[in-house]
């Protein structure tokens, strides 16, 4: 770090992207020793120069936002701050829809991703209406991505439809709960036949949430 804030004074451009980087590592690293507030100001840190860099490069210094960002997001949430969390990860979102306007094949699946970091924030603050609408857009863009990549999205749609059965559960409809368990069910146990190891123990666990919802 020290080094390069000294090389960084000679040459600006060459050297800055560094100091970011290097700030959000030492970043992880406090936040990964508790040292929250250490943490917190290497993260801004970091956040502030890469917002800079991105005024003129975006494509490729808004990526290095949205990283930022979501750690920061993390950390608020391990704290309950959940305005300040729930604020950090709309701006990634934000940032990602922009970016998949431009390249969707690379970003619509971060878009998907965010959508459903936001949608587990807002269910966790009891703002039901706001999760659901962030499920149901993130199961849409996944099945979307599935259809082209079924390995690769396919679990993603059927953890999705898991977090859409246990919002119901909340909200006392055991027909949507049973319905949205069941076709993650049959997901995981279509990749359980390719993959047993990774996928076996996810068919467990829905059965074992299903149980409690017979038809």
């Amino acid at each position: 770090m020290k080094i390069y804030r000294e090389l960084a004074h000679k040459e600006h451009e060459t050297y800055l992207p560094y100091v970011a980087l290097t700030l959000y590592n030492l970043g992880i690293i406090d936040s990964g020793k508790n040292r929250v507030n250490k943490a917190r100001e290497e993260y801004a840190e970091s956040l502030k120069i890469y917002r800079d860099l991105a005024q003129k490069e975006p494509e490729t210094y808004l990526p290095y936002v949205t990283i930022i960002l979501n750690n920061l997001g993390v950390l608020d949430s391990a704290q309950n701050r959940w305005g300040e969390a729930r604020k950090e990860v709309s701006e990634v979102l934000k940032i990602y829809r922009e970016l998949a306007q431009k390249d969707a094949e690379t970003y619509l699946s971060h878009v998907a991703i965010t959508l459903n970091n936001l949608g587990i924030l807002d269910q966790d603050q009891n703002q039901v209406n706001d999760a659901r609408k962030e499920y149901e857009e993130a199961l849409r863009i996944y099945r979307g991505l599935a259809e082209k990549e079924p390995e690769t999205y396919l679990p993603y749609v059927a953890a999705t439809l898991i977090n859409v059965g246990i919002l119901d559960r909340t909200q006392n409809h055991p027909e949507e709960v049973r319905k949205a368990f069941e076709e993650a069910l049959n997901i995981y146990k279509s990749l359980a036949k390719h993959d047993p190891d990774q996928f076996s123990p996810l068919v467990e666990r829905v059965k074992k949430l299903l149980k409690n919802f017979p038809k």
